[in-house]
């Protein structure tokens, strides 16, 4: 065997050794930084919200990246006014609001409906036996002070034949339950799965109306916004949040009494058994009858839009189709 093919035989075996020996194990990349995003509450943490803090809890909107500040702002209306300035990412806000900013040109948009319908009632002491919109002549109110009160409560009334002008308003700011369950007024617009629950929880036996299905227009209340802007130049991250955020309450309607100690482990001031036996009321309507959580209908929007300019709440133009999206729902 010459030295030249004896050489090129210890190569060749050289290469065989080096292809069956052990492999380099590559150096992963780093992992980024999860991008810090905001999200303004409308109130303090109750089970409206629920979804988030489930999501938070859960680690789902590390998965996606996100690493989500939920802010509680002192006054409700502050959400939309951070995020149509950019100043926070993503807030909670209302269906009528966003109608009114959008009809001023203000840039929110929409991305969710939290709870599919309405879940607001007009509610009084069963002994003042006020059951129907008619019965509320002759008696007194719990006023927010908020234009949409009168046109709603006027549309009930005239509805059912009666005059609106023999209703007393009293303003009370926020304090319309209080006064409610103190006997200052007879009438009082609540939130059943807060203001309800908490009625039964104190032994107090209500009439109520319900709005979702009387005269005056279905709407969503409360809905998750985010700024044009954002959307338009973070259209991923509004997606992996919306990801995150969908599967948040998609578990907290599966599992209920779960989703209730998650917000209490996050909102220790509040009441257990509120938060308990409110979120095993609520958690089945956050989607209801609607295919997935947060879906939201062009004609909820529309019909409520021209309702709210037929009653003259807003005065400027209103286009439904860019108040809201369902684009990133997952």
């Amino acid at each position: 065997m010459s030295k030249r093919v004896l050489s090129a035989l210890m190569v060749l075996a050289l290469v065989v050794l080096a292809a069956c020996g052990p492999k380099a194990t590559p150096t992963p990349a780093p992992t980024p930084a999860p991008v810090k995003a905001t999200l303004s509450l409308d109130w303090v943490p109750n089970t409206n919200h629920t979804g988030f803090y489930v999501a938070l809890d859960k680690g789902w909107y590390k998965e996606q990246g996100i690493d989500l500040d939920i802010q509680i702002p002192s006054d409700p209306a502050a959400a939309l006014k951070q995020v149509a300035f950019g100043h926070t990412e993503f807030g909670v806000s209302f269906q009528e609001e966003v109608t009114i900013a959008r009809s001023q040109d203000i840039p929110v948009v929409s991305l969710a409906a939290i709870i599919q319908h309405n879940t607001s009632a007009f509610a009084s002491l069963k002994e003042k036996n006020i059951t129907r919109p008619k019965d509320f002549e002759g008696k007194t109110y719990a006023s927010y002070g908020l234009p949409l009160e009168q046109a709603v409560i006027k549309g009930l009334m005239a509805c059912d034949g009666a005059d609106f002008s023999k209703l007393t308003f009293v303003d009370v700011g926020f304090d319309a339950f209080p006064a409610l369950l103190g006997g200052r007024v007879d009438i009082a617009w609540i939130f059943l799965a807060w203001d309800g629950v908490q009625a039964q929880i104190k032994g107090y036996e209500l009439n109520t109306i319900p709005l979702y299905g009387s005269c005056v227009p279905d709407y969503y209340t409360p809905v998750v916004i985010a700024g044009e802007k954002t959307i338009q130049e973070k259209p991923d991250l509004v997606r992996r949040f919306m990801a995150a955020t969908a599967k948040g309450y998609e578990y907290a309607i599966a599992h209920p009494a779960e989703a209730a100690e998650i917000l209490l482990k996050h909102a220790p001031e509040s009441d257990p058994e509120l938060i308990r036996r409110s979120q095993e009321w609520l958690s089945p309507r956050y989607k209801a009858d609607a295919p997935k959580w947060g879906v939201q209908k062009a004609e909820v929007w529309r019909t409520f839009g021209d309702w709210m300019k037929t009653n003259g709440l807003i005065t400027g133009d209103f286009d439904p189709d860019k108040a809201f999206t369902n684009e990133f729902l997952p």
